[in-house]
């Protein structure tokens, strides 16, 4: 079967809930696509050009990438937001934005992962081919223990296919996006009852600061939201008022949920909990509402997403009973604890704001803070409007109602930002609040008046692309800071511009020569090589109750810092002497709670790094100029 025919295919399955309200083009039921792609082609060869030019540092960087963005975008928004698109059309429109766009992210770093959490999840999968072992654990990820969905996916197509983990994840994680998309499409035509609103909703949900990077890694978040998306739209079909198939129809209908809502439980946490909270809320609105005729096979109390709330919520309470309790805990305590002390601190005046659109030490040019402005401001306007259309139409039904409620949590999550925790609060709910966000946004476009005329139809369509265009724009501004949009040198404690070839080599080194699994002390940045391709185990924040970062800040090692190496049972440590060049990009050197995080304006001395050389005890066991390998038998055993 050809791409074509199956595409066609699709088409005619997955068809509308509703009559769709675009023309009828059956003569040319791809229209503009194939032109439209082959723009999209271009935009990713420009932003591969951008790339190579930002690793060397040669001028044209910036706007090669910025101008790849754009012509993947916005020929496609401008399509979407058409009238004249064939239901085909779209489909295919939104299958080319989310495979471009998750190119875009691999052309960061083609050859390898660079990204915390792909380092963290390349560990989980290595370790399962290895051990065969799914519950190992992971001190990158402290979750991959109890969520092992991804890695149970990708370590068989490794196997197999005797692929590489990284050819694998990537292959993997890019049909994930693919089939998120189409899935994506599909809700939204069934929530907003229209093939254009569907196709707008898509565009405006990969405005999402999260879209383009964060949810386009090898993590099991992209994974979870391609079954929890999966999820909704079973439950879509089974609330429907009509028989879907009679009684068989429906015992297929229930193995579905019952099987989606596993798959979610072990996958995901906060996918499976977001998930569930939407399911529970839905129910509870078309119970206070007029309650949809039910088949007489049917209990009338289940004839909504109760049921599939549920079974989630069954899975999902077990799993962490049994199997996830602790590392759940121990991973979202930490990150909701963190924002909500921040948030207190803020209000409180215990600590200033953090400054809009500054992020790692750097500032954002005025232009981007414009468009990211704009951004904000636009997304902001749609939700008054949205849900004005929404709460007060006699039509709208509680899944559109759960929807718009959802859209107000923007607010919450601009808030957020600004404290130093909560931006990653932020950044991770905005993949569900951008589904309540894209909702409203799109049924205030397709709502608008639009002119009769050709010319001026085609003038409003190009006004609405140049905003839905910079409201993209603006949202991978508000989500990336500057030194994080581009690959380029080498930077201080900057995550995925940390990654560099001597801490390749070292951790390399340590995976080839050192014992799996043994205790070292290192900064951030690094650990996530050694803790990958080393296969080492960093220790991190505190032993018996002092810092580690006792053993580097000291300018010798003091008694303090000795009884870390020794009641930590540290086999190593790993010294990077870049480390005394400039103030950690990212904030910090070693963990957050460091003194001077944040704040810090002088790099750590340097003595303090050279300190490990003359120490006696210690033994120099690998060295590459920047970083090095220090044993600490001889100290340890003293």
């Amino acid at each position: 079967m050809t791409g074509l025919e199956t595409a066609d295919a699709f088409a005619r399955v997955a068809r509308p809930a509703a009559g769709g309200d675009e023309l009828s083009h059956e003569g040319k039921p791809l229209g503009a696509a194939p032109v439209v792609a082959l723009i999209a082609a271009i935009g990713i060869l420009l932003v591969a050009l951008g790339d190579n030019a930002a690793r060397t540092e040669s001028a044209g960087a910036e706007p090669l990438f910025w101008i790849g963005l754009v012509s993947i975008y916005a020929p496609i928004a401008f399509r979407l937001l058409s009238t004249s698109a064939s239901r085909l059309e779209r489909i295919v429109l939104v299958s080319v934005l989310g495979v471009a766009l998750f190119l875009v992210k691999v052309l960061y770093s083609p050859l390898g992962f660079a990204f915390y959490d792909e380092l963290g999840w390349w560990r989980a999968t290595h370790d399962l081919l290895v051990t065969g072992h799914p519950f190992s654990g992971n001190p990158l990820v402290l979750t991959t223990p109890g969520f092992p969905g991804l890695d149970l996916f990708t370590a068989p197509l490794s196997r197999l296919a005797r692929l590489s983990i990284f050819d694998a994840g990537t292959i993997a994680v890019g049909f994930i996006r693919l089939a998120f998309v189409l899935a994506l499409f599909l809700f939204f035509e069934r929530a907003t009852r229209s093939t254009r609103a569907a196709g707008i909703a898509v565009a405006v949900y990969a405005c999402n600061p999260s879209f383009l990077y964060f949810n386009a890694q090898f993590a099991y978040e992209s994974a979870a939201l391609l079954i929890g998306m999966a999820l909704l739209l079973v439950t879509v079909r089974w609330s429907e008022s009509h028989d879907p198939g009679g009684a068989a129809g429906a015992r297929g209908l229930i193995v579905a949920m019952a099987l989606l809502a596993a798959t979610l439980t072990v996958t995901h946490h906060m996918t499976a909990y977001a998930i569930f909270i939407l399911l529970i809320a839905w129910a509870a609105l078309a119970g206070l509402g007029d309650r949809p005729a039910a088949p007489v096979h049917r209990d009338p109390l289940l004839n909504t997403a109760a049921l599939p709330a549920i079974m989630l919520g069954i899975t999902a309470s077990a799993w962490f009973v049994f199997v996830a309790g602790n590392v759940t805990v121990e991973e979202l305590g930490d990150l909701i604890v963190g924002a909500l002390r921040s948030v207190g601190d803020l209000v409180l005046g215990i600590t200033g704001p953090k400054k809009p659109f500054e992020a790692a030490g750097q500032t954002n040019t005025w232009l981007a803070r414009a468009v990211a402005v704009v951004s904000v401001l636009t997304l902001l306007a749609v939700i008054p409007l949205g849900l004005r259309k929404t709460w007060r139409a006699s039509a709208s039904d509680p899944l559109q109602r759960v929807l718009a409620a959802i859209a107000v949590l923007y607010v919450a999550t601009l808030a957020l930002r600004l404290t130093h925790n909560g931006t990653e609060t932020s950044q991770r709910a905005s993949v569900f609040v951008f589904l309540g966000l894209s909702f409203l946004a799109a049924l205030v476009v397709n709502g608008l008046r639009r002119p009769r005329e050709g010319p001026s139809r085609i003038r409003s369509t190009i006004a609405l692309t140049i905003l839905a265009t910079a409201v993209f724009i603006g949202g991978f501004i508000v989500g990336e800071p500057p030194q994080g949009r581009q690959p380029g040198p080498f930077l201080i404690s900057a995550e995925r511009r940390s990654v560099s070839a001597q801490g390749l080599a070292a951790a390399r080194f340590a995976g080839a020569n050192l014992p799996p699994r043994s205790r070292i002390l290192v900064d951030h940045a690094n650990a996530t090589l050694m803790a990958s391709y080393g296969g080492l185990n960093p220790v991190m924040r505190r032993v018996n109750g002092i810092a580690i970062t006792r053993v580097f800040f000291d300018r010798t090692l003091s008694r303090a810092a000795r009884r870390v190496i020794v009641k930590g049972r540290i086999d190593y440590i790993v010294v990077d002497r870049r480390l005394s060049r400039t103030p950690p990009v990212g904030g910090y050197y070693f963990t957050r709670e460091e003194p001077g995080s944040f704040e810090r304006t002088n790099p750590i001395p340097a003595s303090s790094l050279k300190k490990f050389a003359g120490t006696p005890g210690l033994t120099k066991i690998y060295g590459n100029g920047a970083v090095a390998i220090y044993d600490t038998y001889g100290l340890r055993s003293r």
